[in-house]
Protein backbone atom coordinates (compact mmCIF):
# COMPACT_ATOMS: atom_id res chain seq x y z
CA UNK A 1 0.00 0.00 0.00
CA UNK A 2 1.72 3.33 -1.19
CA UNK A 3 -1.03 5.50 0.79
CA UNK A 4 -0.01 7.40 3.18
CA UNK A 5 3.68 7.09 2.63
CA UNK A 6 5.00 9.38 5.29
CA UNK A 7 4.07 11.60 8.14
CA UNK A 8 3.29 15.30 6.82
CA UNK A 9 5.79 16.46 8.74
CA UNK A 10 8.32 14.47 6.79
CA UNK A 11 7.01 16.44 3.67
CA UNK A 12 6.59 19.58 5.25
CA UNK A 13 10.75 19.60 5.48
CA UNK A 14 11.65 18.17 1.85
CA UNK A 15 9.16 20.93 0.80
CA UNK A 16 11.36 23.54 3.25
CA UNK A 17 14.53 22.66 1.87
CA UNK A 18 13.85 23.18 -1.76
CA UNK A 19 12.03 26.53 -0.98
CA UNK A 20 14.89 27.31 0.99
CA UNK A 21 16.90 26.06 -2.73
CA UNK A 22 14.54 27.87 -4.88
CA UNK A 23 15.06 31.25 -2.85
CA UNK A 24 18.48 31.28 -2.82
CA UNK A 25 18.61 31.30 -7.14
CA UNK A 26 15.92 33.81 -6.68
CA UNK A 27 13.32 31.73 -8.26
CA UNK A 28 9.89 31.75 -7.44
CA UNK A 29 9.27 28.03 -6.97
CA UNK A 30 8.82 25.25 -9.67
CA UNK A 31 6.58 23.07 -11.22
CA UNK A 32 7.43 19.37 -11.28
CA UNK A 33 5.85 17.17 -13.74
CA UNK A 34 8.60 13.84 -13.39
CA UNK A 35 6.89 10.58 -11.41
CA UNK A 36 9.32 10.41 -8.95
CA UNK A 37 9.97 14.47 -8.23
CA UNK A 38 6.40 14.84 -7.51
CA UNK A 39 6.34 11.95 -5.30
CA UNK A 40 9.02 12.98 -3.41
CA UNK A 41 7.09 16.10 -2.54
CA UNK A 42 3.27 15.79 -2.68
CA UNK A 43 3.03 11.94 -1.95
CA UNK A 44 0.98 11.30 -4.94
CA UNK A 45 2.09 7.81 -6.88
CA UNK A 46 0.81 7.75 -10.44
CA UNK A 47 -1.11 4.52 -11.27
CA UNK A 48 0.66 3.91 -14.25
CA UNK A 49 3.31 6.54 -14.79
CA UNK A 50 4.93 4.74 -17.45
CA UNK A 51 1.72 3.10 -19.66
CA UNK A 52 -0.14 6.32 -20.13
CA UNK A 53 0.97 9.65 -21.12
CA UNK A 54 -2.27 11.34 -21.62
CA UNK A 55 -2.66 12.74 -17.99
CA UNK A 56 0.10 14.65 -17.13
CA UNK A 57 0.56 15.38 -13.37
CA UNK A 58 1.93 18.73 -12.01
CA UNK A 59 3.18 19.26 -8.34
CA UNK A 60 3.36 23.37 -8.17
CA UNK A 61 5.83 24.43 -5.42
CA UNK A 62 6.12 27.91 -4.74
CA UNK A 63 9.41 29.34 -3.54
CA UNK A 64 6.66 30.78 -0.38
CA UNK A 65 3.77 29.06 0.68
CA UNK A 66 1.58 26.00 0.05
CA UNK A 67 2.10 23.50 -2.55
CA UNK A 68 -0.44 22.52 -5.47
CA UNK A 69 -1.18 19.18 -7.32
CA UNK A 70 -3.03 19.49 -10.11
CA UNK A 71 -4.19 16.16 -12.22
CA UNK A 72 -6.60 14.63 -14.23
CA UNK A 73 -10.21 14.27 -13.03
CA UNK A 74 -9.65 10.45 -13.36
CA UNK A 75 -7.21 10.00 -10.66
CA UNK A 76 -8.45 12.81 -8.53
CA UNK A 77 -9.88 11.09 -5.79
CA UNK A 78 -6.78 9.11 -5.32
CA UNK A 79 -4.64 12.07 -5.58
CA UNK A 80 -6.47 13.62 -2.21
CA UNK A 81 -6.04 10.38 -0.58
CA UNK A 82 -2.79 10.25 -1.31
CA UNK A 83 -1.25 13.78 -0.53
CA UNK A 84 -0.51 15.14 2.76
CA UNK A 85 -1.79 18.64 1.65
CA UNK A 86 -5.99 19.55 1.08
CA UNK A 87 -5.11 21.71 -2.79
CA UNK A 88 -5.33 19.32 -5.13
CA UNK A 89 -7.27 20.35 -8.21
CA UNK A 90 -7.88 18.47 -11.78
CA UNK A 91 -8.79 19.10 -15.34
CA UNK A 92 -11.00 16.82 -18.07
CA UNK A 93 -9.37 17.39 -21.34
CA UNK A 94 -7.07 13.68 -22.33
CA UNK A 95 -5.91 15.39 -25.77
CA UNK A 96 -3.61 17.73 -24.68
CA UNK A 97 -2.23 18.94 -21.37
CA UNK A 98 -4.08 22.00 -19.65
CA UNK A 99 -1.22 24.79 -20.74
CA UNK A 100 -3.71 27.34 -19.62
CA UNK A 101 -4.54 26.29 -16.38
CA UNK A 102 -1.31 25.30 -15.46
CA UNK A 103 -0.11 29.15 -16.43
CA UNK A 104 -2.85 30.35 -14.03
CA UNK A 105 -2.02 28.24 -10.78
CA UNK A 106 1.59 29.51 -11.59
CA UNK A 107 0.68 32.80 -11.24
CA UNK A 108 -1.69 32.52 -8.90
CA UNK A 109 0.75 30.82 -6.34
CA UNK A 110 3.46 33.72 -7.19
CA UNK A 111 5.97 30.96 -9.15
CA UNK A 112 5.93 33.06 -12.21
CA UNK A 113 8.54 35.91 -12.15
CA UNK A 114 11.33 37.53 -14.08
CA UNK A 115 13.70 35.41 -12.45
CA UNK A 116 12.00 32.35 -13.81
CA UNK A 117 10.07 28.66 -12.96
CA UNK A 118 12.09 25.88 -12.39
CA UNK A 119 11.55 22.44 -13.61
CA UNK A 120 13.67 19.24 -13.99
CA UNK A 121 15.37 19.16 -16.90
CA UNK A 122 18.76 18.26 -15.99
CA UNK A 123 20.41 14.82 -16.07
CA UNK A 124 18.16 11.60 -15.38
CA UNK A 125 14.99 13.68 -14.93
CA UNK A 126 11.93 12.99 -17.41
CA UNK A 127 9.46 16.07 -17.36
CA UNK A 128 5.97 14.25 -17.87
CA UNK A 129 5.16 16.46 -20.95
CA UNK A 130 5.39 16.38 -24.99
CA UNK A 131 7.65 18.36 -26.72
CA UNK A 132 5.01 20.51 -28.15
CA UNK A 133 2.95 20.24 -24.92
CA UNK A 134 6.55 21.61 -22.92
CA UNK A 135 6.72 24.55 -25.92
CA UNK A 136 3.29 25.61 -25.00
CA UNK A 137 3.80 25.54 -21.30
CA UNK A 138 7.34 27.43 -21.80
CA UNK A 139 5.58 30.13 -23.67
CA UNK A 140 2.46 30.36 -21.44
CA UNK A 141 4.43 31.13 -18.61
CA UNK A 142 6.54 34.21 -20.60
CA UNK A 143 8.17 36.20 -19.59
CA UNK A 144 9.07 34.11 -16.79
CA UNK A 145 12.15 31.85 -18.38
CA UNK A 146 12.26 28.39 -17.67
CA UNK A 147 14.72 27.40 -15.41
CA UNK A 148 16.49 23.77 -14.95
CA UNK A 149 16.85 23.23 -11.29
CA UNK A 150 17.50 19.33 -11.56
CA UNK A 151 20.56 19.62 -9.52
CA UNK A 152 18.72 20.79 -6.82
CA UNK A 153 16.06 17.77 -6.76
CA UNK A 154 19.10 15.46 -6.77
CA UNK A 155 20.86 17.25 -4.17
CA UNK A 156 17.80 16.64 -1.91
CA UNK A 157 17.14 13.24 -3.15
CA UNK A 158 20.11 11.39 -3.03
CA UNK A 159 20.06 11.97 1.11
CA UNK A 160 17.77 9.34 2.47
CA UNK A 161 15.61 10.48 5.42
CA UNK A 162 15.40 7.41 8.17
CA UNK A 163 11.77 7.01 6.98
CA UNK A 164 12.87 6.44 3.24
CA UNK A 165 15.45 3.75 4.72
CA UNK A 166 13.34 2.39 6.71
CA UNK A 167 11.09 1.45 3.27
CA UNK A 168 14.48 0.59 1.66
CA UNK A 169 14.98 -1.95 3.81
CA UNK A 170 11.39 -3.66 3.84
CA UNK A 171 12.14 -3.84 -0.25
CA UNK A 172 15.33 -5.22 0.40
CA UNK A 173 13.72 -8.33 2.63
CA UNK A 174 10.71 -9.10 0.96
CA UNK A 175 13.06 -9.58 -1.99
CA UNK A 176 15.24 -12.07 0.30
CA UNK A 177 12.32 -13.81 1.35
CA UNK A 178 10.76 -13.88 -2.74
CA UNK A 179 14.58 -15.16 -3.58
CA UNK A 180 14.96 -17.78 -0.87
CA UNK A 181 11.44 -19.32 -1.04
CA UNK A 182 11.00 -19.59 -4.74
CA UNK A 183 14.67 -20.94 -5.07
CA UNK A 184 13.24 -24.04 -2.76
CA UNK A 185 10.96 -24.89 -5.46
CA UNK A 186 13.44 -25.01 -8.07
CA UNK A 187 13.02 -27.77 -10.28
CA UNK A 188 14.45 -29.33 -13.59
CA UNK A 189 11.65 -28.36 -16.55
CA UNK A 190 10.68 -25.32 -14.41
CA UNK A 191 10.73 -22.12 -17.21
CA UNK A 192 12.12 -18.87 -16.43
CA UNK A 193 9.00 -17.58 -17.20
CA UNK A 194 7.75 -20.08 -14.24
CA UNK A 195 10.21 -19.10 -12.11
CA UNK A 196 9.29 -14.98 -12.48
CA UNK A 197 5.82 -16.07 -11.75
CA UNK A 198 6.77 -17.24 -8.20
CA UNK A 199 8.84 -14.71 -7.58
CA UNK A 200 5.91 -12.28 -7.99
CA UNK A 201 3.25 -14.21 -5.99
CA UNK A 202 5.71 -14.65 -3.33
CA UNK A 203 6.49 -10.77 -3.68
CA UNK A 204 2.38 -9.88 -3.34
CA UNK A 205 2.57 -11.91 -0.90
CA UNK A 206 4.77 -9.94 1.18
CA UNK A 207 3.63 -6.35 0.87
CA UNK A 208 5.60 -5.04 -2.50
CA UNK A 209 5.16 -4.84 -5.96
CA UNK A 210 7.04 -6.64 -8.68
CA UNK A 211 9.72 -3.39 -10.43
CA UNK A 212 11.33 -5.64 -13.10
CA UNK A 213 12.69 -8.91 -13.83
CA UNK A 214 15.79 -10.29 -15.08
CA UNK A 215 15.93 -14.24 -15.84
CA UNK A 216 18.62 -15.91 -17.55
CA UNK A 217 19.70 -19.40 -17.87
CA UNK A 218 21.83 -22.33 -20.09
CA UNK A 219 25.31 -21.94 -21.71
CA UNK A 220 24.96 -19.30 -24.33
CA UNK A 221 22.73 -16.92 -22.93
CA UNK A 222 24.37 -15.87 -19.88
CA UNK A 223 24.85 -11.87 -21.53
CA UNK A 224 21.35 -11.57 -21.55
CA UNK A 225 21.91 -9.36 -18.47
CA UNK A 226 19.18 -6.96 -19.62
CA UNK A 227 16.48 -9.62 -20.65
CA UNK A 228 13.06 -10.53 -20.06
CA UNK A 229 12.09 -14.57 -18.89
CA UNK A 230 11.68 -16.80 -21.33
CA UNK A 231 9.75 -20.19 -21.65
CA UNK A 232 13.45 -21.81 -21.42
CA UNK A 233 13.12 -25.02 -19.17
CA UNK A 234 15.75 -25.08 -16.75
CA UNK A 235 18.07 -27.88 -17.44
CA UNK A 236 20.86 -29.73 -15.01
CA UNK A 237 23.99 -28.22 -14.69
CA UNK A 238 21.97 -24.25 -15.55
CA UNK A 239 23.09 -21.67 -13.64
CA UNK A 240 19.77 -19.37 -12.89
CA UNK A 241 20.40 -15.94 -12.56
CA UNK A 242 17.58 -13.25 -11.22
CA UNK A 243 18.53 -9.64 -10.89
CA UNK A 244 15.19 -8.30 -9.47
CA UNK A 245 13.62 -5.05 -8.64
CA UNK A 246 11.02 -4.76 -6.36
CA UNK A 247 9.05 -1.86 -5.02
CA UNK A 248 7.74 -1.00 -1.02
CA UNK A 249 5.94 2.14 -1.01
CA UNK A 250 7.33 3.55 -4.08
CA UNK A 251 11.14 2.64 -2.93
CA UNK A 252 13.40 0.14 -4.76
CA UNK A 253 15.79 -2.99 -3.90
CA UNK A 254 17.54 -3.98 -6.96
CA UNK A 255 19.74 -6.97 -6.68
CA UNK A 256 20.98 -10.34 -7.83
CA UNK A 257 21.69 -13.50 -6.90
CA UNK A 258 22.10 -17.32 -8.53
CA UNK A 259 21.23 -20.90 -8.18
CA UNK A 260 22.60 -23.97 -10.32
CA UNK A 261 20.13 -27.07 -11.10
CA UNK A 262 21.78 -29.60 -9.45
CA UNK A 263 25.80 -29.04 -7.90
CA UNK A 264 27.74 -26.05 -9.48
CA UNK A 265 31.29 -26.91 -11.05
CA UNK A 266 34.42 -25.35 -9.63
CA UNK A 267 34.25 -23.16 -12.27
CA UNK A 268 30.78 -21.81 -11.37
CA UNK A 269 31.39 -22.05 -7.56
CA UNK A 270 34.68 -20.59 -7.95
CA UNK A 271 33.84 -17.57 -10.20
CA UNK A 272 30.66 -17.03 -8.13
CA UNK A 273 32.79 -17.20 -4.88
CA UNK A 274 34.95 -14.55 -6.22
CA UNK A 275 32.77 -12.11 -7.33
CA UNK A 276 30.82 -12.26 -3.84
CA UNK A 277 34.34 -11.61 -2.34
CA UNK A 278 35.56 -8.90 -4.85
CA UNK A 279 31.54 -7.33 -3.96
CA UNK A 280 31.76 -7.43 -0.09
CA UNK A 281 35.65 -5.70 -0.31
CA UNK A 282 34.03 -2.61 -2.49
CA UNK A 283 30.86 -2.19 0.30
CA UNK A 284 33.49 -1.73 2.75
CA UNK A 285 34.69 1.44 0.80
CA UNK A 286 31.44 2.89 0.48
CA UNK A 287 31.96 5.19 3.49
CA UNK A 288 31.53 9.07 3.76
CA UNK A 289 34.26 10.96 1.91
CA UNK A 290 34.72 8.51 -1.18
CA UNK A 291 34.04 8.88 -4.44
CA UNK A 292 32.97 6.57 -7.20
CA UNK A 293 36.32 6.51 -8.67
CA UNK A 294 37.69 5.62 -5.61
CA UNK A 295 35.59 2.67 -5.43
CA UNK A 296 36.08 1.49 -9.14
CA UNK A 297 40.19 2.05 -8.66
CA UNK A 298 39.74 -0.11 -5.32
CA UNK A 299 37.88 -2.72 -7.53
CA UNK A 300 40.48 -3.03 -10.16
CA UNK A 301 43.50 -3.34 -7.57
CA UNK A 302 41.71 -6.25 -5.60
CA UNK A 303 40.55 -7.96 -9.16
CA UNK A 304 44.32 -8.11 -10.10
CA UNK A 305 45.62 -8.93 -6.84
CA UNK A 306 42.67 -12.17 -7.49
CA UNK A 307 43.65 -12.29 -10.68
CA UNK A 308 40.32 -11.09 -11.62
CA UNK A 309 38.70 -9.20 -14.59
CA UNK A 310 35.23 -8.04 -14.47
CA UNK A 311 33.42 -6.26 -17.44
CA UNK A 312 30.28 -6.29 -16.62
CA UNK A 313 28.77 -3.95 -19.50
CA UNK A 314 26.02 -2.17 -17.36
CA UNK A 315 28.87 0.51 -17.96
CA UNK A 316 29.36 1.19 -13.94
CA UNK A 317 30.16 -0.72 -11.13
CA UNK A 318 26.32 0.33 -9.30
CA UNK A 319 24.89 3.48 -8.77
CA UNK A 320 21.90 4.98 -6.56
CA UNK A 321 18.70 3.82 -5.86
CA UNK A 322 15.49 5.00 -4.07
CA UNK A 323 12.21 6.50 -6.03
CA UNK A 324 13.36 4.61 -8.99
CA UNK A 325 15.67 1.83 -9.67
CA UNK A 326 18.46 3.78 -10.39
CA UNK A 327 19.73 7.13 -9.32
CA UNK A 328 22.73 9.25 -9.27
CA UNK A 329 25.54 8.68 -8.57
CA UNK A 330 26.96 6.62 -10.78
CA UNK A 331 29.84 3.69 -9.44
CA UNK A 332 32.28 4.61 -12.17
CA UNK A 333 35.30 7.07 -13.32
CA UNK A 334 33.34 9.59 -15.21
CA UNK A 335 31.41 9.94 -11.91
CA UNK A 336 33.34 12.18 -9.33
CA UNK A 337 30.29 12.90 -6.34
CA UNK A 338 31.62 12.56 -2.70
CA UNK A 339 29.65 10.25 -0.99
CA UNK A 340 27.84 11.07 2.19
CA UNK A 341 26.02 9.66 5.15
CA UNK A 342 22.27 8.90 4.23
CA UNK A 343 23.60 7.72 0.63
CA UNK A 344 22.03 4.84 -1.13
CA UNK A 345 23.97 3.09 -3.36
CA UNK A 346 24.42 -0.55 -4.72
CA UNK A 347 27.56 -1.95 -5.79
CA UNK A 348 27.45 -4.75 -8.44
CA UNK A 349 30.59 -5.66 -10.40
CA UNK A 350 30.81 -8.87 -12.32
CA UNK A 351 31.39 -10.57 -15.32
CA UNK A 352 29.56 -13.20 -18.03
CA UNK A 353 31.18 -16.89 -18.48
CA UNK A 354 28.62 -18.04 -21.48
CA UNK A 355 29.43 -21.68 -20.60
CA UNK A 356 29.34 -21.49 -16.98
CA UNK A 357 27.31 -18.67 -16.10
CA UNK A 358 26.52 -14.70 -15.06
CA UNK A 359 28.63 -13.66 -11.90
CA UNK A 360 27.39 -10.44 -10.80
CA UNK A 361 25.89 -10.42 -6.76
CA UNK A 362 24.53 -7.13 -6.17
CA UNK A 363 24.51 -5.37 -2.97
CA UNK A 364 22.50 -2.41 -1.76
CA UNK A 365 23.59 -0.19 1.26
CA UNK A 366 22.92 2.99 2.87
CA UNK A 367 26.47 5.39 3.62
CA UNK A 368 26.94 5.44 7.25
CA UNK A 369 29.63 6.87 9.21
CA UNK A 370 32.17 4.21 9.90
CA UNK A 371 30.63 1.41 7.98
CA UNK A 372 27.77 1.10 5.33
CA UNK A 373 24.47 -0.32 6.41
CA UNK A 374 23.64 -3.57 4.70
CA UNK A 375 20.07 -3.52 2.61
CA UNK A 376 20.27 -6.87 0.70
CA UNK A 377 19.66 -9.47 3.40
CA UNK A 378 19.68 -12.53 0.51
CA UNK A 379 22.15 -14.80 1.26
CA UNK A 380 25.15 -14.60 -0.65
CA UNK A 381 26.52 -17.87 -1.21
CA UNK A 382 25.71 -19.89 -4.51
CA UNK A 383 22.76 -22.45 -3.90
CA UNK A 384 22.36 -25.68 -5.46
CA UNK A 385 19.21 -27.07 -6.02
CA UNK A 386 19.45 -31.24 -6.15
CA UNK A 387 17.16 -33.84 -5.78
CA UNK A 388 15.22 -33.39 -2.68
CA UNK A 389 16.65 -29.92 -1.60
CA UNK A 390 14.77 -27.50 0.51
CA UNK A 391 16.57 -24.37 1.48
Amino acid sequence: MLSPGFPAAEYEARVSRFQTRLADRGLGGAILTSEANFNYFTGYHSFAPWSTFCRSVFAFIPAVGAPALLVHAFPESDARRDCWFDDVRSYDDLTYAPVAQVAAIAAELGITGASGVGMELGAEHRIGLTGNEFDDVRKALQPSPIVDVGDILWDLRLIKSEAEIALLVESGRIAAVAFEETCADLRIGMTELDVAAALGQKIAAEGGRVGFFVVTSGPGSYDRTAGHPRDRALESGDMLWVDLGVVHGGYWTDHCRAAVIGRASDGQRDNWNAVRDLTWSAVQRCVPGRTPPDIVDGLEADAAERGLRFSFAAGRAGHGIGLMSTEPPHIARYDTTVLQEGMAITIEPGWVDQQLGTFVAEENLIIRAGAPQLLTVTRRELVEITAGSRL
